[in-house]
C-alpha cells in the first residue's frame, strides 16, 4: 500500500515513517500542500496521511487535487480534534481522521481497515473491467467452476444439440440458457422459455403443442403453441421433471421425430427448435424415483452441465452482489453505495441458500433498511442468517484463507507474502499464530 505522508513537522513525520515502513507500507513524504501535489502529480498514490494545518494551507488544499472515479481516500491528522472541524472534514469528503498526538495502534487499525477496503474495490473494479471485456459471459463470474460455464457455452453454443443443465434454484440457469441461445447460429429467432412447473396440467398439452378451433370447449379459434412460436430459435423448459409423464412421453416423440400434432389436429408440423431443459431436481435421481421417463433422460442427456451453488464460488459473490446492487440501485434511482470490508466477509459467509435469486432480496432489503449512501447487510436483512458464521468467525476464516493464498503465490516464502499483503513480516507471522 503506497502512502503519501505530509506533515510539516520533520520530527513528527519521521516517526510516522519509520513506523509505516516497519509495517510494510510503501511511504512517500511531503512538508507542505504545494510538495504534496507535486509528488501527487508524479507518482500515484493509495492514499494520503495529511496534518490539517500546513505552512501554505490545510489538508483541504490537497483533498482537492484528489479527483476522479476513483477518489485517493485522505486521512486528516490534527490537534484540534473539535466536533466543527470533523464535521466540516466529512463533509468535504475526507475519508478519516486522526488525533494528535498520534497513536500508532490506532493509526494501524485505520489504515488496516481503508487497505481491505481499497482490496475490495480493487476486485470489484477487476470484474468490472472483465465484464466490459467479456461481455455478458462475464456476468457469470470468475471462479474457476464459473470459467468452465463460460468454456461449455462458447464451445456447445453454436451446436443444435439438446442441452440438460442442472442446478439449485436461483444459480441462473435461466441466464445460461440465454446465453447459450445468443451463441447459436439462430440467435436472431425467438428464445421461449416454458416453466413446466407453473401450467396447470390440464392446459399443459394445448401450451406446448397448441390447438385447433374446436377441438375443445372454449377452444374458438386457432392457437400456436410454444414449441411453434419458437421456429427455428431455441425452447428452454425448465422445470422439466414437473412435467407429468404422459406429457413426458409426448415430448419424447417430438424429440425423436422432430414433429407435433396440435390438440384436435390431424396433421404434423415439423418442430425446428433446440430444446435446453433445466431442473432443481437430479435427473438421475428423478429417473430413480420413477418421476421422469428414463429414455427422455438418455434422449436430452447429450451436452450436460452442472452450474455450482453461490456458496461454492465465494469469489464471485462480492462482484456480483456490486453488479446487482447497481443494477437495483438504478432501477430505483438512488446512488449507489460501496460494500464496506465488513459487509464484504458478510456476504461470502452466508449459505445463499437461494443462491443470485437470495442474494438480490437481501441486497434489496438492505437499501430499503439503509440511507442513500449507506447499505445495511445485518441478521435482518438475511433469512437464512442462522446458518452463517458470525461476523468474527467469519473475518478470521477469510483471512486465514487470504493469508494462505497469497503465501501459495509467494512459493511459501513468508516475507515476499509479507510485502504483497502490504505487511510487516511480524504482523504476518502473529496472524498466522492467530489463524
Amino acid at each position: 500500500m503506497k502512502l503519501l505522508i505530509v506533515e510539516d513537522e520533520k520530527h513528527i513525520r519521521q516517526g510516522i515513517v519509520d513506523m509505516l515502513l516497519l509495517e510494510g507500507f510503501d511511504v512517500y513524504e511531503a512538508d507542505s500542500v504545494s510538495q504534496a501535489l507535486n509528488r501527487l502529480h508524479h507518482e500515484s498514490m493509495d492514499a494520503v496521511l495529511c496534518d490539517h494545518h500546513l505552512p501554505d494551507g490545510e489538508s483541504f488544499d490537497v483533498l482537492l487535487a484528489l479527483s476522479g472515479e476513483y477518489p485517493i481516500p485522505l486521512i486528516m491528522m490534527t490537534a484540534f480534534g473539535n466536533r466543527e472541524l470533523v464535521s466540516k472534514a466529512f463533509a468535504a469528503g475526507v475519508y478519516d481522521y486522526v488525533s494528535k498526538p498520534i497513536r500508532f495502534d490506532e493509526l494501524l487499525a485505520r489504515l488496516g481497515r481503508l487497505e481491505e477496503k481499497l482490496l475490495l474495490r480493487h476486485r470489484i473494479r477487476e470484474s468490472e473491467k472483465e465484464f466490459q471485456d467479456r461481455g455478458e459471459l462475464a456476468t457469470l463470474g470468475a471462479s474457476t467452476a464459473m470459467q468452465q460455464v463460460q468454456r461449455f457455452i462458447e464451445k456447445v453454443g453454436a451446436s443444435q444439440v439438446p442441452i440438460l443443465l442442472q442446478g439449485e434454484t436461483g444459480v441462473g440457469k435461466g441466464m445460461v440458457a440465454r446465453l447459450l441461445h445468443s451463441r447459436s447460429q439462430m440467435k436472431e429467432q425467438p428464445f421461449v422459455r416454458v416453466n413446466c412447473a407453473a401450467i396447470p396440467q390440464e392446459l399443459l398439452e394445448s401450451e406446448l403443442f397448441g390447438h385447433k378451433k374446436g377441438a375443445f370447449s372454449g377452444a374458438d379459434q386457432h392457437r400456436q403453441g410454444l414449441l411453434a412460436s419458437a421456429g427455428k430459435g431455441t425452447v428452454f423448459l425448465d422445470e422439466l421433471v414437473e412435467l407429468p409423464l404422459n406429457m413426458q412421453s409426448k415430448l419424447l416423440h417430438v424429440l425423436d421425430e422432430r414433429s407435433f400434432r396440435p390438440v384436435g389436429d390431424d396433421k404434423e408440423y415439423t418442430f425446428h427448435a433446440r430444446v435446453i431443459a433445466a431442473s432443481n431436481y437430479n435427473f438421475e435421481q428423478a429417473v430413480k424415483d420413477g418421476k421422469f421417463r428414463e429414455d427422455l433422460y438418455f434422449r436430452l442427456n447429450v451436452m450436460p452441465l452442472s452450474i455450482p451453488p453461490l456458496r461454492e464460488r465465494t469469489g464471485d459473490i462480492v462482484p456480483l452482489a456490486h453488479r446487482l446492487l447497481s443494477q437495483i440501485c438504478s432501477e430505483w434511482g438512488r446512488n449507489t453505495p460501496e460494500f464496506t470490508p465488513e459487509q464484504g466477509v458478510w456476504l461470502e459467509s452466508q449459505t445463499w441458500r437461494g443462491n443470485v435469486r437470495e442474494l438480490r432480496n437481501v441486497l434489496e432489503r438492505g437499501l430499503l433498511m439503509g440511507d442513500d449512501n449507506h447499505l445495511e447487510l445485518s441478521e435482518a436483512t438475511n433469512i437464512h442468517v442462522s446458518e452463517a458464521l458470525k461476523l468474527a468467525d467469519a473475518c478470521h476464516d477469510f483471512e486465514k484463507r487470504y493469508i494462505q493464498q497469497v503465501i501459495e503465490k509467494a512459493s511459501g516464502d513468508k516475507a515476499k507474502a509479507a510485502q504483497m499483503l502490504g505487511i510487516g513480516i511480524s504482523t504476518l507471522y502473529r496472524k498466522l499464530d492467530a489463524t
